[in-house]
């Protein structure tokens, strides 16, 4: 997470680095993790301002709303809603020749669970808090690269080469 104002217009922005295995499927512990850490800058936010928030976290939520819409909706990763795909039972199912057929219940109940059910799982991930001694065993886990290392001992007087004028 970053909160420098280095990322084109930001204020900060959530990068969750590719990982070195080729990987189609994301499992639901997988899923929850990066729902927590998109949602860290908010969570940080409320913490370091005394709950209050700012629309900084923009992007995060809509990225972090997205992702639990699908798990919800469409991965039937939820489970009060069960394996069901909201999207084919909105464009009413699909018959053994691939076409449409009916779906003659309403659908308004189910939505509203749906948004119930994202919601939910929004706050779960917001309410997760690292903070103390848990949050000093998780730092010492992160090894810094040695350019970052040598600015912050004052080894080194910028990461960036001076540039000089014209």
């Amino acid at each position: 997470l970053s909160i420098l104002p280095r990322s084109g217009g930001a204020l900060g922005f959530t990068y969750i680095p590719p990982t070195n295995e080729d990987r189609y499927l994301l499992f639901v512990d997988e899923l929850r993790g990066r729902l927590v850490t998109l949602l860290g800058g908010r969570a940080a936010e409320e913490v370091v301002y005394s709950g209050r928030v700012s629309t900084g976290a923009l992007d995060d939520i809509r990225r972090a709303t997205d992702m639990a819409y699908k798990a919800v909706a469409e991965y039937g990763l939820n489970q009060t809603i069960g394996p069901v795909s909201l999207a084919t039972l909105s464009g009413g199912g699909i018959d053994e020749s691939g076409g449409s057929i009916p779906w003659g219940r309403d659908q308004g109940h189910l939505v509203d669970l749906v948004q119930g059910e994202v919601k939910a799982l929004l706050q779960s991930a917001l309410d997760v808090k690292v903070e103390g001694e848990e949050l000093q065993e998780w730092l010492k886990l992160v090894v810094a690269p040695a350019e970052l290392t040598f600015f912050i001992e004052g080894k080194q007087e910028s990461i960036l080469p001076l540039q000089t004028g014209s």
